[in-house]
């Protein structure tokens, strides 16, 4: 099985750098003082190994003619050291997905703590037909543990018959625990979902800052534009949003 095969091989070499856990760092987020430039901005991360936003255009196999023109900007959209922070047992993960001839894919969850290898979750998913952001959604049938570290995987399937040559990314999900004062506060916003995501991100929570943000952007554009633009992905900030997708059966490996 490829995901076997990932596991011994890309796994091993994160493994000398996985991050300790550390409840989030306190930051200040920026505010703009007109009501319609509210902003929503992440503190900057510092990198703990874990592996880049975007694959690049790098690889070899049947995906080679189409990598440099279709594939090569696939990107998380998270911090700029691929940790998506969370406070949800079953989280979200937003990849942005340009548009491809390659419309079948494969996400898989790994319990990167307890250092299983076989996958927590794992779905196979029909890609849109456009480019944009993909939003995977983990199920309640899923439940990730406080202060343990998750890597999920995300990989375009360009053969089915030779899983190897996906072309793919991985980035790494953490689960906090936010403190009563501030579960108070966010229960007192529930109406102000703006004000519910200046917290988040000034308790460094990935997730549910772009969770909220993103289900109020209608309404919020530029908070969201520069919350994206904080992180270093401004160019995605217009980009149509999915929620994925149509589930298929995963391609046997």
């Amino acid at each position: 099985m490829f995901v076997r095969n990932f596991l011994g091989l890309s796994l091993v070499g994160l493994l000398v750098s996985a991050p300790p856990v550390n409840h989030p760092q306190t930051a200040k987020t920026k505010v703009e003082s007109s009501p319609q430039l509210q902003a929503v901005t992440f503190p900057p991360t510092t990198s703990r190994g874990a592996p880049e936003r975007t694959r690049g255009a790098g690889s070899r196999g049947p995906c080679n003619p189409i990598i440099k023109q279709e594939l090569s900007n696939l990107t998380a959209v998270a911090p700029k050291n691929n940790i998506g922070t969370t406070a949800s047992p079953n989280p979200n993960v937003y990849l942005y997905v340009p548009k491809s001839s390659k419309r079948k894919a494969e996400f898989a969850l790994f319990d990167w703590t307890n250092r299983v290898r076989e996958p927590i979750y794992k779905i196979g998913l029909s890609l849109p037909d456009s480019a944009g952001i993909v939003k995977v959604s983990l199920p309640k049938t899923v439940e990730l543990e406080p202060n343990n570290t998750y890597v999920w995987h995300f990989g375009i399937i360009c053969d089915p018959k030779e899983r190897a040559l996906d072309f793919y990314i991985n980035g790494w999900l953490r689960r906090t625990t936010l403190k009563p004062e501030m579960e108070a506060k966010l229960k007192q916003l529930q109406e102000q979902p703006l004000e519910q995501a200046k917290l988040y991100a000034e308790s460094s929570v990935w997730s549910e800052t772009i969770t909220t943000l993103e289900k109020s952007r209608v309404a919020h554009p530029n908070a969201w534009k520069e919350l994206l633009k904080s992180v270093g992905l401004e160019d995605y900030a217009n980009s149509q949003i999915f929620d994925c997708c149509q589930e298929i059966q995963p391609a046997q490996r």
